[in-house]
């Protein structure tokens, strides 16, 4: 039988100073396809590592003679159902959470709640939403509201969108009544990316592990035709094995006849595959429309790179843009995040600027469209650097992993107080009294590689 990961203390947390420990220390107690699922990336792994470079080419610059004393990096988002949060942090969506550790989703999720960030659900999770939704519920009854002026924030839930849209809607109304305070509906995955570890290792849950948001809202049947569209879609010009029988005329040339079987390694490819049966591969703008008839929660489209994308979601009346590249974990060769970034916020502003423009009614005019910023954070520097370079919302998704199986809700725990302790010591270090998201001396300290130093002005002497 395969090794269930660390559970609470077979790692020694107290020896871990950094994310990259975490990472190592996970690396050792976790089954090695469990590891490599989530470490893993699509095809060569390029997007990903791009994402992680990207931040050595910001430089932080350091202000003196600022009193930081007494340094403020809390966050409020109102508007994205989460009022108050002890910094600009959540925790992006990860599938089958309870791979990396027992306690999965509701340890991960007591974890973000009792450290005031934010915890977005996993459409994909191993346990059911309204479960996760107890387990914060049980944390804001530890921690009541009155006697802390940072209540554990409500949760988002991360969506697909199906094929068969009563089941989308099905999931919606679930996830409402459960208390979630907004919907990402991620946008970059009409198709599963080649993830070529997991096709190595077979990739298979463990017996008795199930997609329990999705299970028991669609028929076996609508899956499995839905799941064989998926995967020749993502795999058309894969979908034949590359081997080959030869065989010589006794008078004539070589004969070369394909052989009618699939290989092995697209066998593993269309399992894999079918964890997105009955997604929607036709998916396009309209459905803007469609999901906000069905609800009143903000909708935050999560996937966006391009400014053209960024400008026509915000036109349609999106409530926030999530700069992300699914991990790397989609398309190889795709732009690291950080360097999306700037595109995407570009997008948002001239899209804003022509709403205010055209919208009549006071109630639709927005001065401003939240961003939110994944891929690559290991550092509370990363945090600072995105946020600098405008980013609203920083979110963390394999670090929460690696401290699951590290330990349980205390690893969570412990890799959440390493970012907002690096976070603050970054900010102070910068001269940065308050993480204000419209702060002006936030947006003065960094520094992309080619643009000038911020906050100086040089002559030629």
């Amino acid at each position: 039988p395969r090794a269930m990961a660390a559970s609470v203390g077979e790692v020694d947390l107290d020896a871990l100073v950094n994310l990259d420990d975490f990472e190592r220390a996970a690396r050792a107690v976790m089954d090695k396809q469990d590891f490599d699922y989530f470490a893993g990336a699509a095809e060569s792994e390029t997007t990903m590592r791009a994402n992680a470079a990207a931040f050595s080419d910001v430089t932080l610059w350091p202000r003196c003679l600022v009193d930081v004393s007494d340094v403020d990096i809390s966050a409020s988002f109102p508007e994205l159902g989460l009022p108050r949060l002890a910094a600009p942090l959540i925790a992006a969506p990860v599938a089958m959470q309870k791979m990396a550790h027992p306690g999965g989703e509701p340890a991960a999720a007591r974890a973000c709640a009792a450290r005031r960030v934010g915890y977005c659900a996993s459409q994909q999770a191993t346990t059911r939403v309204e479960t996760i939704a107890e387990a914060l519920e049980t944390t804001r009854r530890r921690h009541p509201s009155e006697e802390d002026i940072f209540p554990p924030p409500p949760m988002w839930f991360q969506l697909y969108v199906f094929e068969d849209r009563s089941m989308t809607k099905i999931l919606i109304e679930r996830a409402e009544k459960a208390g979630v305070a907004a919907f990402a509906v991620t946008v970059d995955a009409p198709v599963l990316g080649r993830r070529e570890r997991d096709v190595r290792n077979k990739f298979a849950m463990r017996a008795g592990m199930k997609l329990e948001n999705v299970r028991g809202v669609s028929s076996e049947k609508t899956s499995e035709k839905a799941s064989e569209r998926a995967f020749v879609s993502s795999n058309a010009n894969n979908a034949v094995d590359a081997n080959y029988t030869c065989s010589r005329a006794a008078h004539g040339p070589t004969v070369v006849r394909r052989r009618a079987t699939v290989s092995a390694p697209l066998n593993a490819q269309k399992e894999i595959a079918a964890r997105v049966g009955g997604r929607d591969a036709s998916l396009t703008w309209s459905f803007l429309e469609w999901i906000k008839s069905v609800t009143d929660k903000p909708i935050i489209l999560k996937g966006v790179t391009r400014r053209d994308d960024a400008a026509k979601a915000v036109k349609m009346g999106v409530d926030a843009l999530w700069v992300s590249n699914h991990g790397g974990r989609q398309l190889d060769g795709a732009p690291a995040t950080l360097d999306a970034l700037p595109e995407v916020i570009a997008g948002a502003k001239e899209a804003s600027a022509t709403r205010r423009n055209d919208d009549v009614s006071a109630k639709k005019k927005r001065k401003h469209v939240p961003v939110i910023f994944d891929g690559g954070v290991r550092r509370g520097a990363d945090v600072l650097k995105a946020l600098a370079l405008g980013a609203d919302l920083v979110a963390f998704g394999r670090p929460l992993v690696w401290g699951l199986a590290c330990g349980g809700e205390e690893g969570v725990g412990r890799v959440i107080e390493v970012l907002l302790d690096e976070l603050k010591t970054a900010a102070a270090l910068c001269g940065v009294q308050k993480l204000d998201d419209r702060n002006a001396l936030l947006a003065d300290v960094a520094q992309r590689r080619g643009d000038p130093p911020p906050g100086q002005k040089w002559s030629r002497l």
